[in-house]
């Protein structure tokens, strides 16, 4: 007993302190690396925010470049109603292609493929063709009281139809011919 107060229970405590100290390996409490479930949350939460965003940039360049093929049929068709207009209601001629300006009553022309997109390559599968074709109607106002003859116009509608062999969209533009 003599023994054990000299050295007091605190003294005791701290020997065996020390004693599993040397046993056990010390816990290092410096934790500043991740674990791999946190790398693993943290890719799952990212890639939940990036697809969408992702998404959104392939759709708006699909939006962007649908937009330029409807400017580009657009134009190509007020080109061809303008031609229609300067050549008259009585133009003939060839009806072979869409650089023909046949006015007779029907459509036109027999040949309908034009380019609407070059990609700019050599390589000519990559362009954007469709249809360019043309509908020629006789219309006849005449006026019910007789104090005016009728008068008779060609009514012609202008259709640029793509891509070739699938039509997904289309641009029609309709007026009179005289």
């Amino acid at each position: 007993m003599a023994a054990l107060s000299r050295t007091g229970p605190g003294r005791l405590a701290a020997l065996i302190a020390r004693a599993r100290a040397r046993c056990i390996p010390r816990k290092v409490s410096d934790e500043s690396g991740l674990t791999l479930i946190e790398v693993m949350v943290s890719v799952v939460i990212l890639a939940i925010v990036i697809a969408p965003m992702f998404d959104a940039f392939v759709r708006g360049r699909v939006m962007v470049q649908h937009r330029a093929e409807e400017r580009v049929a657009l134009r190509l068709v007020e080109r061809k109603v303008e031609q229609l207009l300067a050549a008259g209601s009585t133009a003939t001629g060839s009806d072979a292609d869409v650089t023909s300006c046949y006015m007779s009553v029907g459509s036109h022309p027999v040949n309908s493929a034009i380019t609407l997109i070059t990609r700019g390559d050599s390589d000519t599968s990559n362009d954007v063709l469709g249809d360019l074709t043309w509908d020629v109607n006789s219309v006849t106002w005449s006026d019910p009281s007789g104090t005016w003859e009728d008068a008779t116009y060609s009514q012609v509608s202008v259709k640029m139809a793509w891509p070739l062999g699938a039509h997904r969209d289309s641009v029609i533009v309709t007026t009179i011919v005289r």
